[in-house]
């Protein structure tokens, strides 16, 4: 199946995944093959892999290759798969969404230049020339919190006029008012996905159409429900979600993701394997209180 980027293709939850690994941290098909079925079963619309969720800088471009095909294997065609590309170097970007794409991806999440913590200008000649090298329709990703680097609403509004392969973006700012600002300037010409997991209800409800959440991986079929809640604006069932929810939240990324979400996985059956370096384990601590609350939750 060939998924189609005019207009705004995606909707609902895409789950930021996770990439499965057995005892010897190589890429496990088996795995792959399981959680990609029980994501789609339960209600999930798409699958980003290679995204921080995936474990990008800890993989080889040979294993990300590996991922990409393993997931579009057990996806068969039935929810698109994106190729999380984070590479700060615009050869290394094209390079990588290039192979990603021969590898069967639907359309690469392109991470904004880091390290040399560009301006404005420099994050818009990034994806220009992103934009030239690929010919073809792309994401972009901005997580400010983690890379330092922010691509503004005005700047992105300005992408996607001048860039049509510009399909949309994954909006992670800590300031909620950047998505809306978004929503507002090009909502009408794009795709504004939610990438925060705590904001998520607060986006959809003010004009967001998608989300790509990462602990979608462990409830994703409350995620896919409550994504359908804040698009009837069903306040009292958002509310709920976070009251529910919010706690769990906060333990899965009380140390650096994936690795809480991984363990909070195998122990209710889902089992991805551990984190590769130089991330480690979740702590003996965090574990007793992910198995307290997952016991609450009733996941356990």
């Amino acid at each position: 199946m060939k998924f189609m980027f005019q207009g705004k293709p995606f909707c609902g939850v895409t789950t930021a995944l996770v990439t499965p690994f057995d005892k010897n941290n190589v890429i496990d098909d088996e795995k792959m093959t399981k959680v990609v079925n029980w994501q789609i079963e339960n209600g999930i619309k798409g699958l980003l892999v290679l995204g921080g969720s995936g474990e990008y800088v800890s993989l080889s471009m040979e294993e990300r290759v590996h991922a990409i095909r393993s997931a579009v294997k057990a996806a068969a065609g039935r929810i698109p798969i994106i190729a999380g590309v984070l590479e700060p170097g615009i050869q290394d970007a094209i390079q990588a969404a290039k192979l990603f794409q021969e590898a069967g991806a639907a359309i690469p999440l392109v991470l904004t230049p880091y390290y040399v913590n560009p301006t404005q200008e420099g994050i818009y000649d990034f994806f220009k020339a992103f934009d030239q090298g690929f010919q073809s329709p792309f994401l972009i990703y901005n997580i400010p919190y983690k890379n330092v680097t922010n691509i503004k609403p005005a700047t992105f509004a300005r992408i996607v006029e001048d860039m049509p392969n510009c399909a949309g973006i994954k909006e992670c700012s800590v300031a909620f008012a950047d998505c809306v600002d978004i929503v507002h300037r090009v909502g009408d010409k794009c795709t504004v996905m939610s990438g925060e997991d705590l904001m998520m209800g607060g986006h959809v409800l003010f004009g967001a159409e998608a989300a790509i959440i990462a602990s979608a991986n462990l409830i994703p079929a409350a995620w896919a429900k409550y994504f359908q809640d804040a698009k009837a604006r069903d306040l009292d069932a958002v509310i709920q979600f976070q009251k529910t929810y919010y706690p769990l939240f906060d333990l899965l990324f009380a140390e650096i993701n994936p690795a809480p979400l991984k363990y909070a996985m195998r122990r209710i059956g889902m089992d991805m394997g551990e984190v590769s370096t130089p991330l480690q384990p979740c702590s003996e601590p965090l574990r007793e209180k992910l198995d307290k609350m997952l016991t609450q939750l009733g996941l356990l």
